[in-house]
C-alpha cells in the first residue's frame, strides 16, 4: 500500500517475489485505505451493527426497555466500539452513519415517554456513541500514563 500524493509508488519484493500493491488493509479487523480515511470501516461496522440489530428484532418481538437495551448493549455496540481507539470516526458523515444504528435500535425500544433522541438516551441511562468513544480514548489515555499498555507515552503526553 502507498501513502501519500508525491509517493514516488516503487515495487516491493519479498524473497524474489514481487509484492502486490492494494488500495486497502485489513488488520486486527479494522480495515486501513491508502487514503487513511475511515469511511470504509464506518461502513462496514455500520453493516455488521445493523445485521446483529435486524438478527435481534426478529428473535425479540417484546422489546421493552429494560431487556433490548441490555440486548443491544450486549450484542451490538461491540461492534461499533472494537479497536475505536484505532479507527475512531472524525468526519461528521462518519459518526452519523454510526449513530444511525443506535438511533434505529432505540426507536425500536417500547414504553419510552420522550420524543427526542438524547431524552430517549437519558431514559435508558445511555450515552451516544460519540460520548462513548471519547470515554474509551480516555480509557486508553489513563492506560498510557499508567504504563499499562506497552507505549511509550513520551510520543503521546
Amino acid at each position: 500500500m502507498h501513502f501519500g500524493h508525491a509517493n514516488p509508488k516503487r515495487e516491493y519484493k519479498m524473497r524474489g517475489q514481487i509484492l502486490e500493491r492494494t488500495k486497502d488493509e485489513r488488520d486486527i479487523g479494522v480495515k486501513v485505505t491508502a487514503n487513511l480515511k475511515q469511511a470504509a470501516q464506518c461502513k462496514k461496522v455500520a453493516q455488521t451493527a445493523q445485521t446483529v440489530l435486524a438478527q435481534i428484532s426478529r428473535a425479540f418481538h417484546f422489546r421493552d426497555k429494560k431487556i433490548f437495551p441490555g440486548l443491544y448493549i450486549q450484542y451490538v455496540r461491540p461492534h461499533m466500539e472494537f479497536a475505536s481507539p484505532a479507527w475512531s470516526p472524525w468526519t461528521t458523515a462518519d459518526k452519523e452513519i454510526l449513530e444511525k444504528v443506535q438511533r434505529h435500535a432505540v426507536g425500536m425500544i417500547s414504553g419510552l415517554n420522550s420524543n427526542s433522541y438524547e431524552e430517549k438516551l437519558l431514559d435508558l441511562e445511555m450515552e451516544t456513541l460519540e460520548e462513548r468513544w471519547h470515554q474509551i480514548d480516555m480509557q486508553q489515555a489513563f492506560k498510557i500514563l499508567l504504563g499499562q499498555d506497552k507505549v511509550d507515552k513520551s510520543t503521546w503526553f
